[in-house]
This record gives structure tokens, sequence and C-alpha cells, in this order.
């Protein structure tokens, strides 16, 4: 069995017997990968409590060819994201980004750029002032690396320019913007406010600090979240379970 080191960050995991427990890591060089953590769940255990929610570190694992489950031999942490998990608004928003990167990526797919998203996401969503709005720069970007950025800048079907103050619509299935006139054959178009727009297009090209500097009003940050929750939900093709409890929140 090849013995395979990339640095990595706990995206979820599940107990297995009596004493083991399936851990599914984002890593850097492979992907998402699952392994084997074997007595992780003992009293007295090697692993300690690293391999917990959110932890970042440097990954040791065995990979098992052709196969899907591979055996963990080490993990040295990194960052172990505590205030992720001592705070139940936080815990929320971090479960929310993790479980949308776990179901967005199939095992082996590659994307570095993917891992420092995530990396520099629970960073700031354990430390940032404004920890929710975080989450939604991090969704608009997940989505671009996934290939699905939504169009802010011009009609999907047209490719009119849509300028900052016109009457802007939104179409989840049509993946971006639609221009009056457009409109009216699209029958899922929303219509959009000109700063929720001027908040995505701005956000679009930021990075995730500069994002947790912006200060916008309740409505406008409810209209992001709900624009931004449906792409996902288009995306993934199902609802995020983590979203309905931050919903309750």
């Amino acid at each position: 069995m090849p013995l395979r080191s990339t640095e990595a960050i706990v995206i979820g995991g599940h107990n297995l017997a009596d004493a083991d427990r399936i851990v599914v890591f984002y890593t850097e060089a492979f992907g998402k990968v699952r392994a084997v953590a074997e007595g992780a769940r003992r009293i007295r255990t090697r692993f300690g409590g690293t391999l917990q929610l959110f932890s970042q570190g440097r990954l040791v694992y065995f990979e098992r060819p052709n196969r899907t489950l591979h055996k963990i031999n080490e993990f040295g942490v990194i960052r172990l994201h505590r205030g992720l998990r001592e705070d139940l608004e936080r815990l929320a928003l971090g479960s929310l980004a993790v479980e949308a990167v776990s179901v967005g990526v199939e095992e082996g797919e590659t994307q570095p750029a993917l891992y420092h998203l995530l990396a520099e996401g629970l960073d700031l969503l354990e430390d940032a002032t404004r920890p929710a709005l975080v989450l939604q720069g991090f969704l608009l970007h997940l989505l671009r690396l996934l290939g699905y950025r939504p169009e802010l800048s011009e009609c999907v079907r047209c490719r009119s320019a849509v300028f900052p103050q016109a009457d802007a619509f939104l179409s989840v299935t049509q993946g971006g913007l639609l221009c009056a006139r457009c409109r009216p054959v699209v029958p899922d178009a929303l219509p959009m406010s000109s700063v929720a727009l001027g908040f995505l297009r701005g956000a679009s090209g930021s990075t995730l600090r500069v994002i947790d500097r912006v200060s916008i009003i309740p409505q406008v940050f409810q209209e992001v979240t709900d624009i931004l929750q449906a792409f996902i939900r288009h995306v993934l093709g199902r609802p995020l379970r983590s979203a309905d409890f931050l919903a309750r929140l």
C-alpha cells in the first residue's frame, strides 16, 4: 500500500464497529479522501482528539489501490478550530461550508485552490467579525471553483449588459442574471435589488478577508443568502442539512 502525505481538513465522518472511525478529509494533494482511523474511539488512542470536524493538519495515510476507503497512519494537527465548535452560530456556519464541499466534489478530484479556499474560510469563520457574511463569500467562490459561478455581468439569454441601477432578475436554472426584456420567458426569474447585485459582483472579485469588512443591512444580507442558497441547492441537487440547522438559529 503506497504511503501518502498531504495537508488535510476534516470535513465529516462516522463511527465504525466498536472502536474505529471513518473520517472524511478534503486534502490539498488528493482531493476528498475517506480513511479509517483504527482504534480512534478508545480511551487511549494515538489520535487523541485530533480527528474532530474542522481540524486541519498533516495527514499521512496508506492508500488502498482500487478502493475508496484507506487507512490513516497519522494526523499531525496544524489548527484544531475549537472556536468553531464552541460557538453555536459559528459551528452551524462551518458545518454548512464543509458539507457543501463534501457534497460538491467527488473522491479523487484534486483541486488545491478549493483546499486553500476551505482553509481560509474556516480560519475566518472562527475569527471574523461578520462570519455569516464570510460564509456567503465562501459559497460564491465555491460555486466558481465547481464551475457554476453565477453570471452577474450580463443577461444570460440575450447577452446584453445589465447596469447597476437597472431592473435585474435572477434565474437559478438559467445560471444568472436576466434583463427586464428576457424575464417574462423564464418561469423562475426573481427580482433582485441593485444593492444585492452590487454585493455579489464585488464579492466575486474579492478575498474572504475583504468581504469580512463589508457592511450591509439585514434585508440585503437575507436576499444575498437566499440567492446563494438557491444556487447551491440547484448545483448540488439537494438542500444541505446544515442550512436547515442554521436557519433555525
